[in-house]
Order: structure tokens, then sequence, then C-alpha cells
């Protein structure tokens, strides 16, 4: 499976968030074709790919085509990664954060036998439209970690988040999203739900300064989306029979594998897949990513260097 940078992993969500069935019903019962799976990317995907705030608000709603009523399959596997192990993070952890040590203490999540945590998995390129089955997509948080690293969602969805700990509050928030006020998960209490502002990616994070607690969350244009668990397992089921194409996208070390072919069949459907991790290309950069800005802050202040004369 193929490796990729910064550069093209945002290419590929973009793809992804912006990525239609082909000929998907629309609301009157006709049919229109979508473009194909290289579609050109709008601007408002690749800014929210990225990693700019959150995604222009679409001028106007379209009407929400006829649910696919024909034959179905189910997609299972699993996902696993080969290569090199994941670097530890530098995070330093609260004493009562043993969870978040598990969770962020690599740069992913992995098996003994190289099962992956957290990757998404994503089908597409299929005849019809596939409503999301539930409208909430649930998490939640337990000494100081999120219940998942990565998050796929779609319209008519949101997130709801859920605090297990008995004495800790936490303040989640979707970064890139309105955030009309500051919510607080109280221990043992309600669900804070949080809403996105369209197809794009978002980081959900805590707001009381845990900076390791970060859950990379895409808005897909679709449902037919899943993210394993720690068995490196996946479930997508209601998938209309017939020609379509797999991605798997694991976020934390910019890894994909685009839009591989398959047939769905009715029933059950296993595919298996494996994403290789190369420390040295793939894993993060000594000096840490930039930050927009950070060149210009470092010349402020500081004396313009004397030019040498000529001659």
């Amino acid at each position: 499976m193929q490796s990729a940078g910064p550069n093209l992993l945002a290419f590929t969500a973009a793809v992804l968030l912006t990525a239609c069935p082909p000929n998907s019903g629309a609301g009157d019962g006709t049919k229109t074709t979508a473009p194909s799976g290289t579609a050109s990317v709008t601007s408002s995907a690749t800014s929210s790919a990225t990693g700019s705030a959150a995604p222009a608000a679409s001028g106007s709603a379209k009407p929400t085509p006829e649910p696919y009523d024909g034959p179905t399959g189910t997609l299972r596997g699993t996902i696993k990664i080969t290569g090199d192990e994941p670097p530890r993070t530098t995070f330093k952890y609260p004493e009562k954060c043993g969870s978040a040590v598990a969770t962020y203490g690599k740069l992913f999540r992995v098996g003994q036998d190289g099962e992956l945590a957290d990757a998404i998995v994503a089908v597409t390129r299929y005849q019809g439209f596939v409503p999301p089955k539930e409208e909430a997509i649930k998490l939640t948080i337990k000494e100081c970690a999120y219940s998942t690293r990565s998050v796929a969602m779609t319209t008519g969805q949101h997130i709801e988040v859920t605090n297990l700990d008995p004495l800790t509050s936490y303040l989640p928030h979707l970064d890139g999203a309105r955030a009309p006020a500051t919510l607080v998960a109280v221990p043992r209490g309600e669900s804070v739900k949080l809403r996105s502002r369209g197809p794009g990616r978002y980081w959900l994070r805590d707001q009381m300064g845990r900076n390791f607690m970060v859950a990379d969350v895409f808005h897909f244009r679709y449902s037919t989306t899943a993210v394993t668990k720690l068995d490196g397992k996946y479930v997508i089921s209601g998938l209309p029979v017939g020609k379509a194409k797999i991605s798997v996208m694991l976020p934390a070390a910019n890894l994909l594998t685009l839009n591989q072919e398959t047939v769905i069949a009715e029933g059950d459907n296993t595919i298996d897949l494996v994403l290789e991790f190369d420390a040295k290309k793939d894993g993060p950069k000594k000096d840490g990513p930039k930050k927009p800005g950070d060149d210009a802050a470092k010349q402020k202040g500081k004396p313009e260097p004397k030019k040498k004369s000529g001659g």
C-alpha cells in the first residue's frame, strides 16, 4: 500500500470528501452522473483537507436523493500495518491519565500482530445513495483519552461525547466548526453534542490544556465508511451490489491506499488490507510541522543581516 506525504494525503482527503457515488438517485427519482473517482476538488474541500479552519458553508442545499432499495452486501475485514514500529510521542501526561498514555503514547495504535486501529475505510463509486444508519457518532472519554483517534461522519450526523470519568471534567471542542457556547462534559453526565459545518476535515480537541487529546474528524459526502477498532476490524453494511472502490487512510501517519477496485456481492464480502509504515519517510520530522507565520515571527525584531560589500 502507498504511503503519502502531507500534500498527497490532503489531496486524497479532498477527493474522498467530495467523491459522490456515480448515478446516485436524485430527489425526484431521476439519475444524474457524478464525476469520476479523480474528480476535480473544490477549493473549500481542499482547504479543509490541508488543515485550515472550517470549510466554506454551502450556498444552497441540494435535495436528498431517494435511498437505494436494491440488493445489498456487507463488507468486512481487517486492516493491518507492516514495517517500522510507530515512534513514541513527546507528550507529558498527568498521573490520572493512564488511558492517554496507551492512546497517544505512540504515533499510531497497532496490535501485537499488526492490527491497525483508527484507520478510516471508505467505499465509493457504487450505484445509488446510502443514507446514514445512525444520527449520532458516539464517543467516550476515559482518563484523558477519546475512545478513538479517527472519526468518520456524514451529513445528517453529529458527534456525541460522554465522559466516563468519576471526577474529571473536559471541554470537548470540534476545531473548525462553529461553537455557540463552551460545552462541558461533566463526570458521568449527559453527552455533549458537536456538529460540523459540512464536508471537510476537523479536529476533536479538549480545551482544558490537554494538548495530546486529539482525534482527526472527516465529514464525508457519503455514509459508507468505518473506523477500525483496536483489533483492526471494520464492517460496512448496506452497500449496493456491483462495482465499487475501497480506500484506507491513517491520518496520524499520512498513510493511504486510494480507490482499489472491488465488486460487492449480495451478502457477506471480506477484504483484508495492509498498509506499510516507513519511519524515515512517514514519521514525524524532528523540527515538527511549521505553523503559518513561524518564519516571519522568528525574523520579527531581529536586525537585518549585513550585506557584504562588493569587490
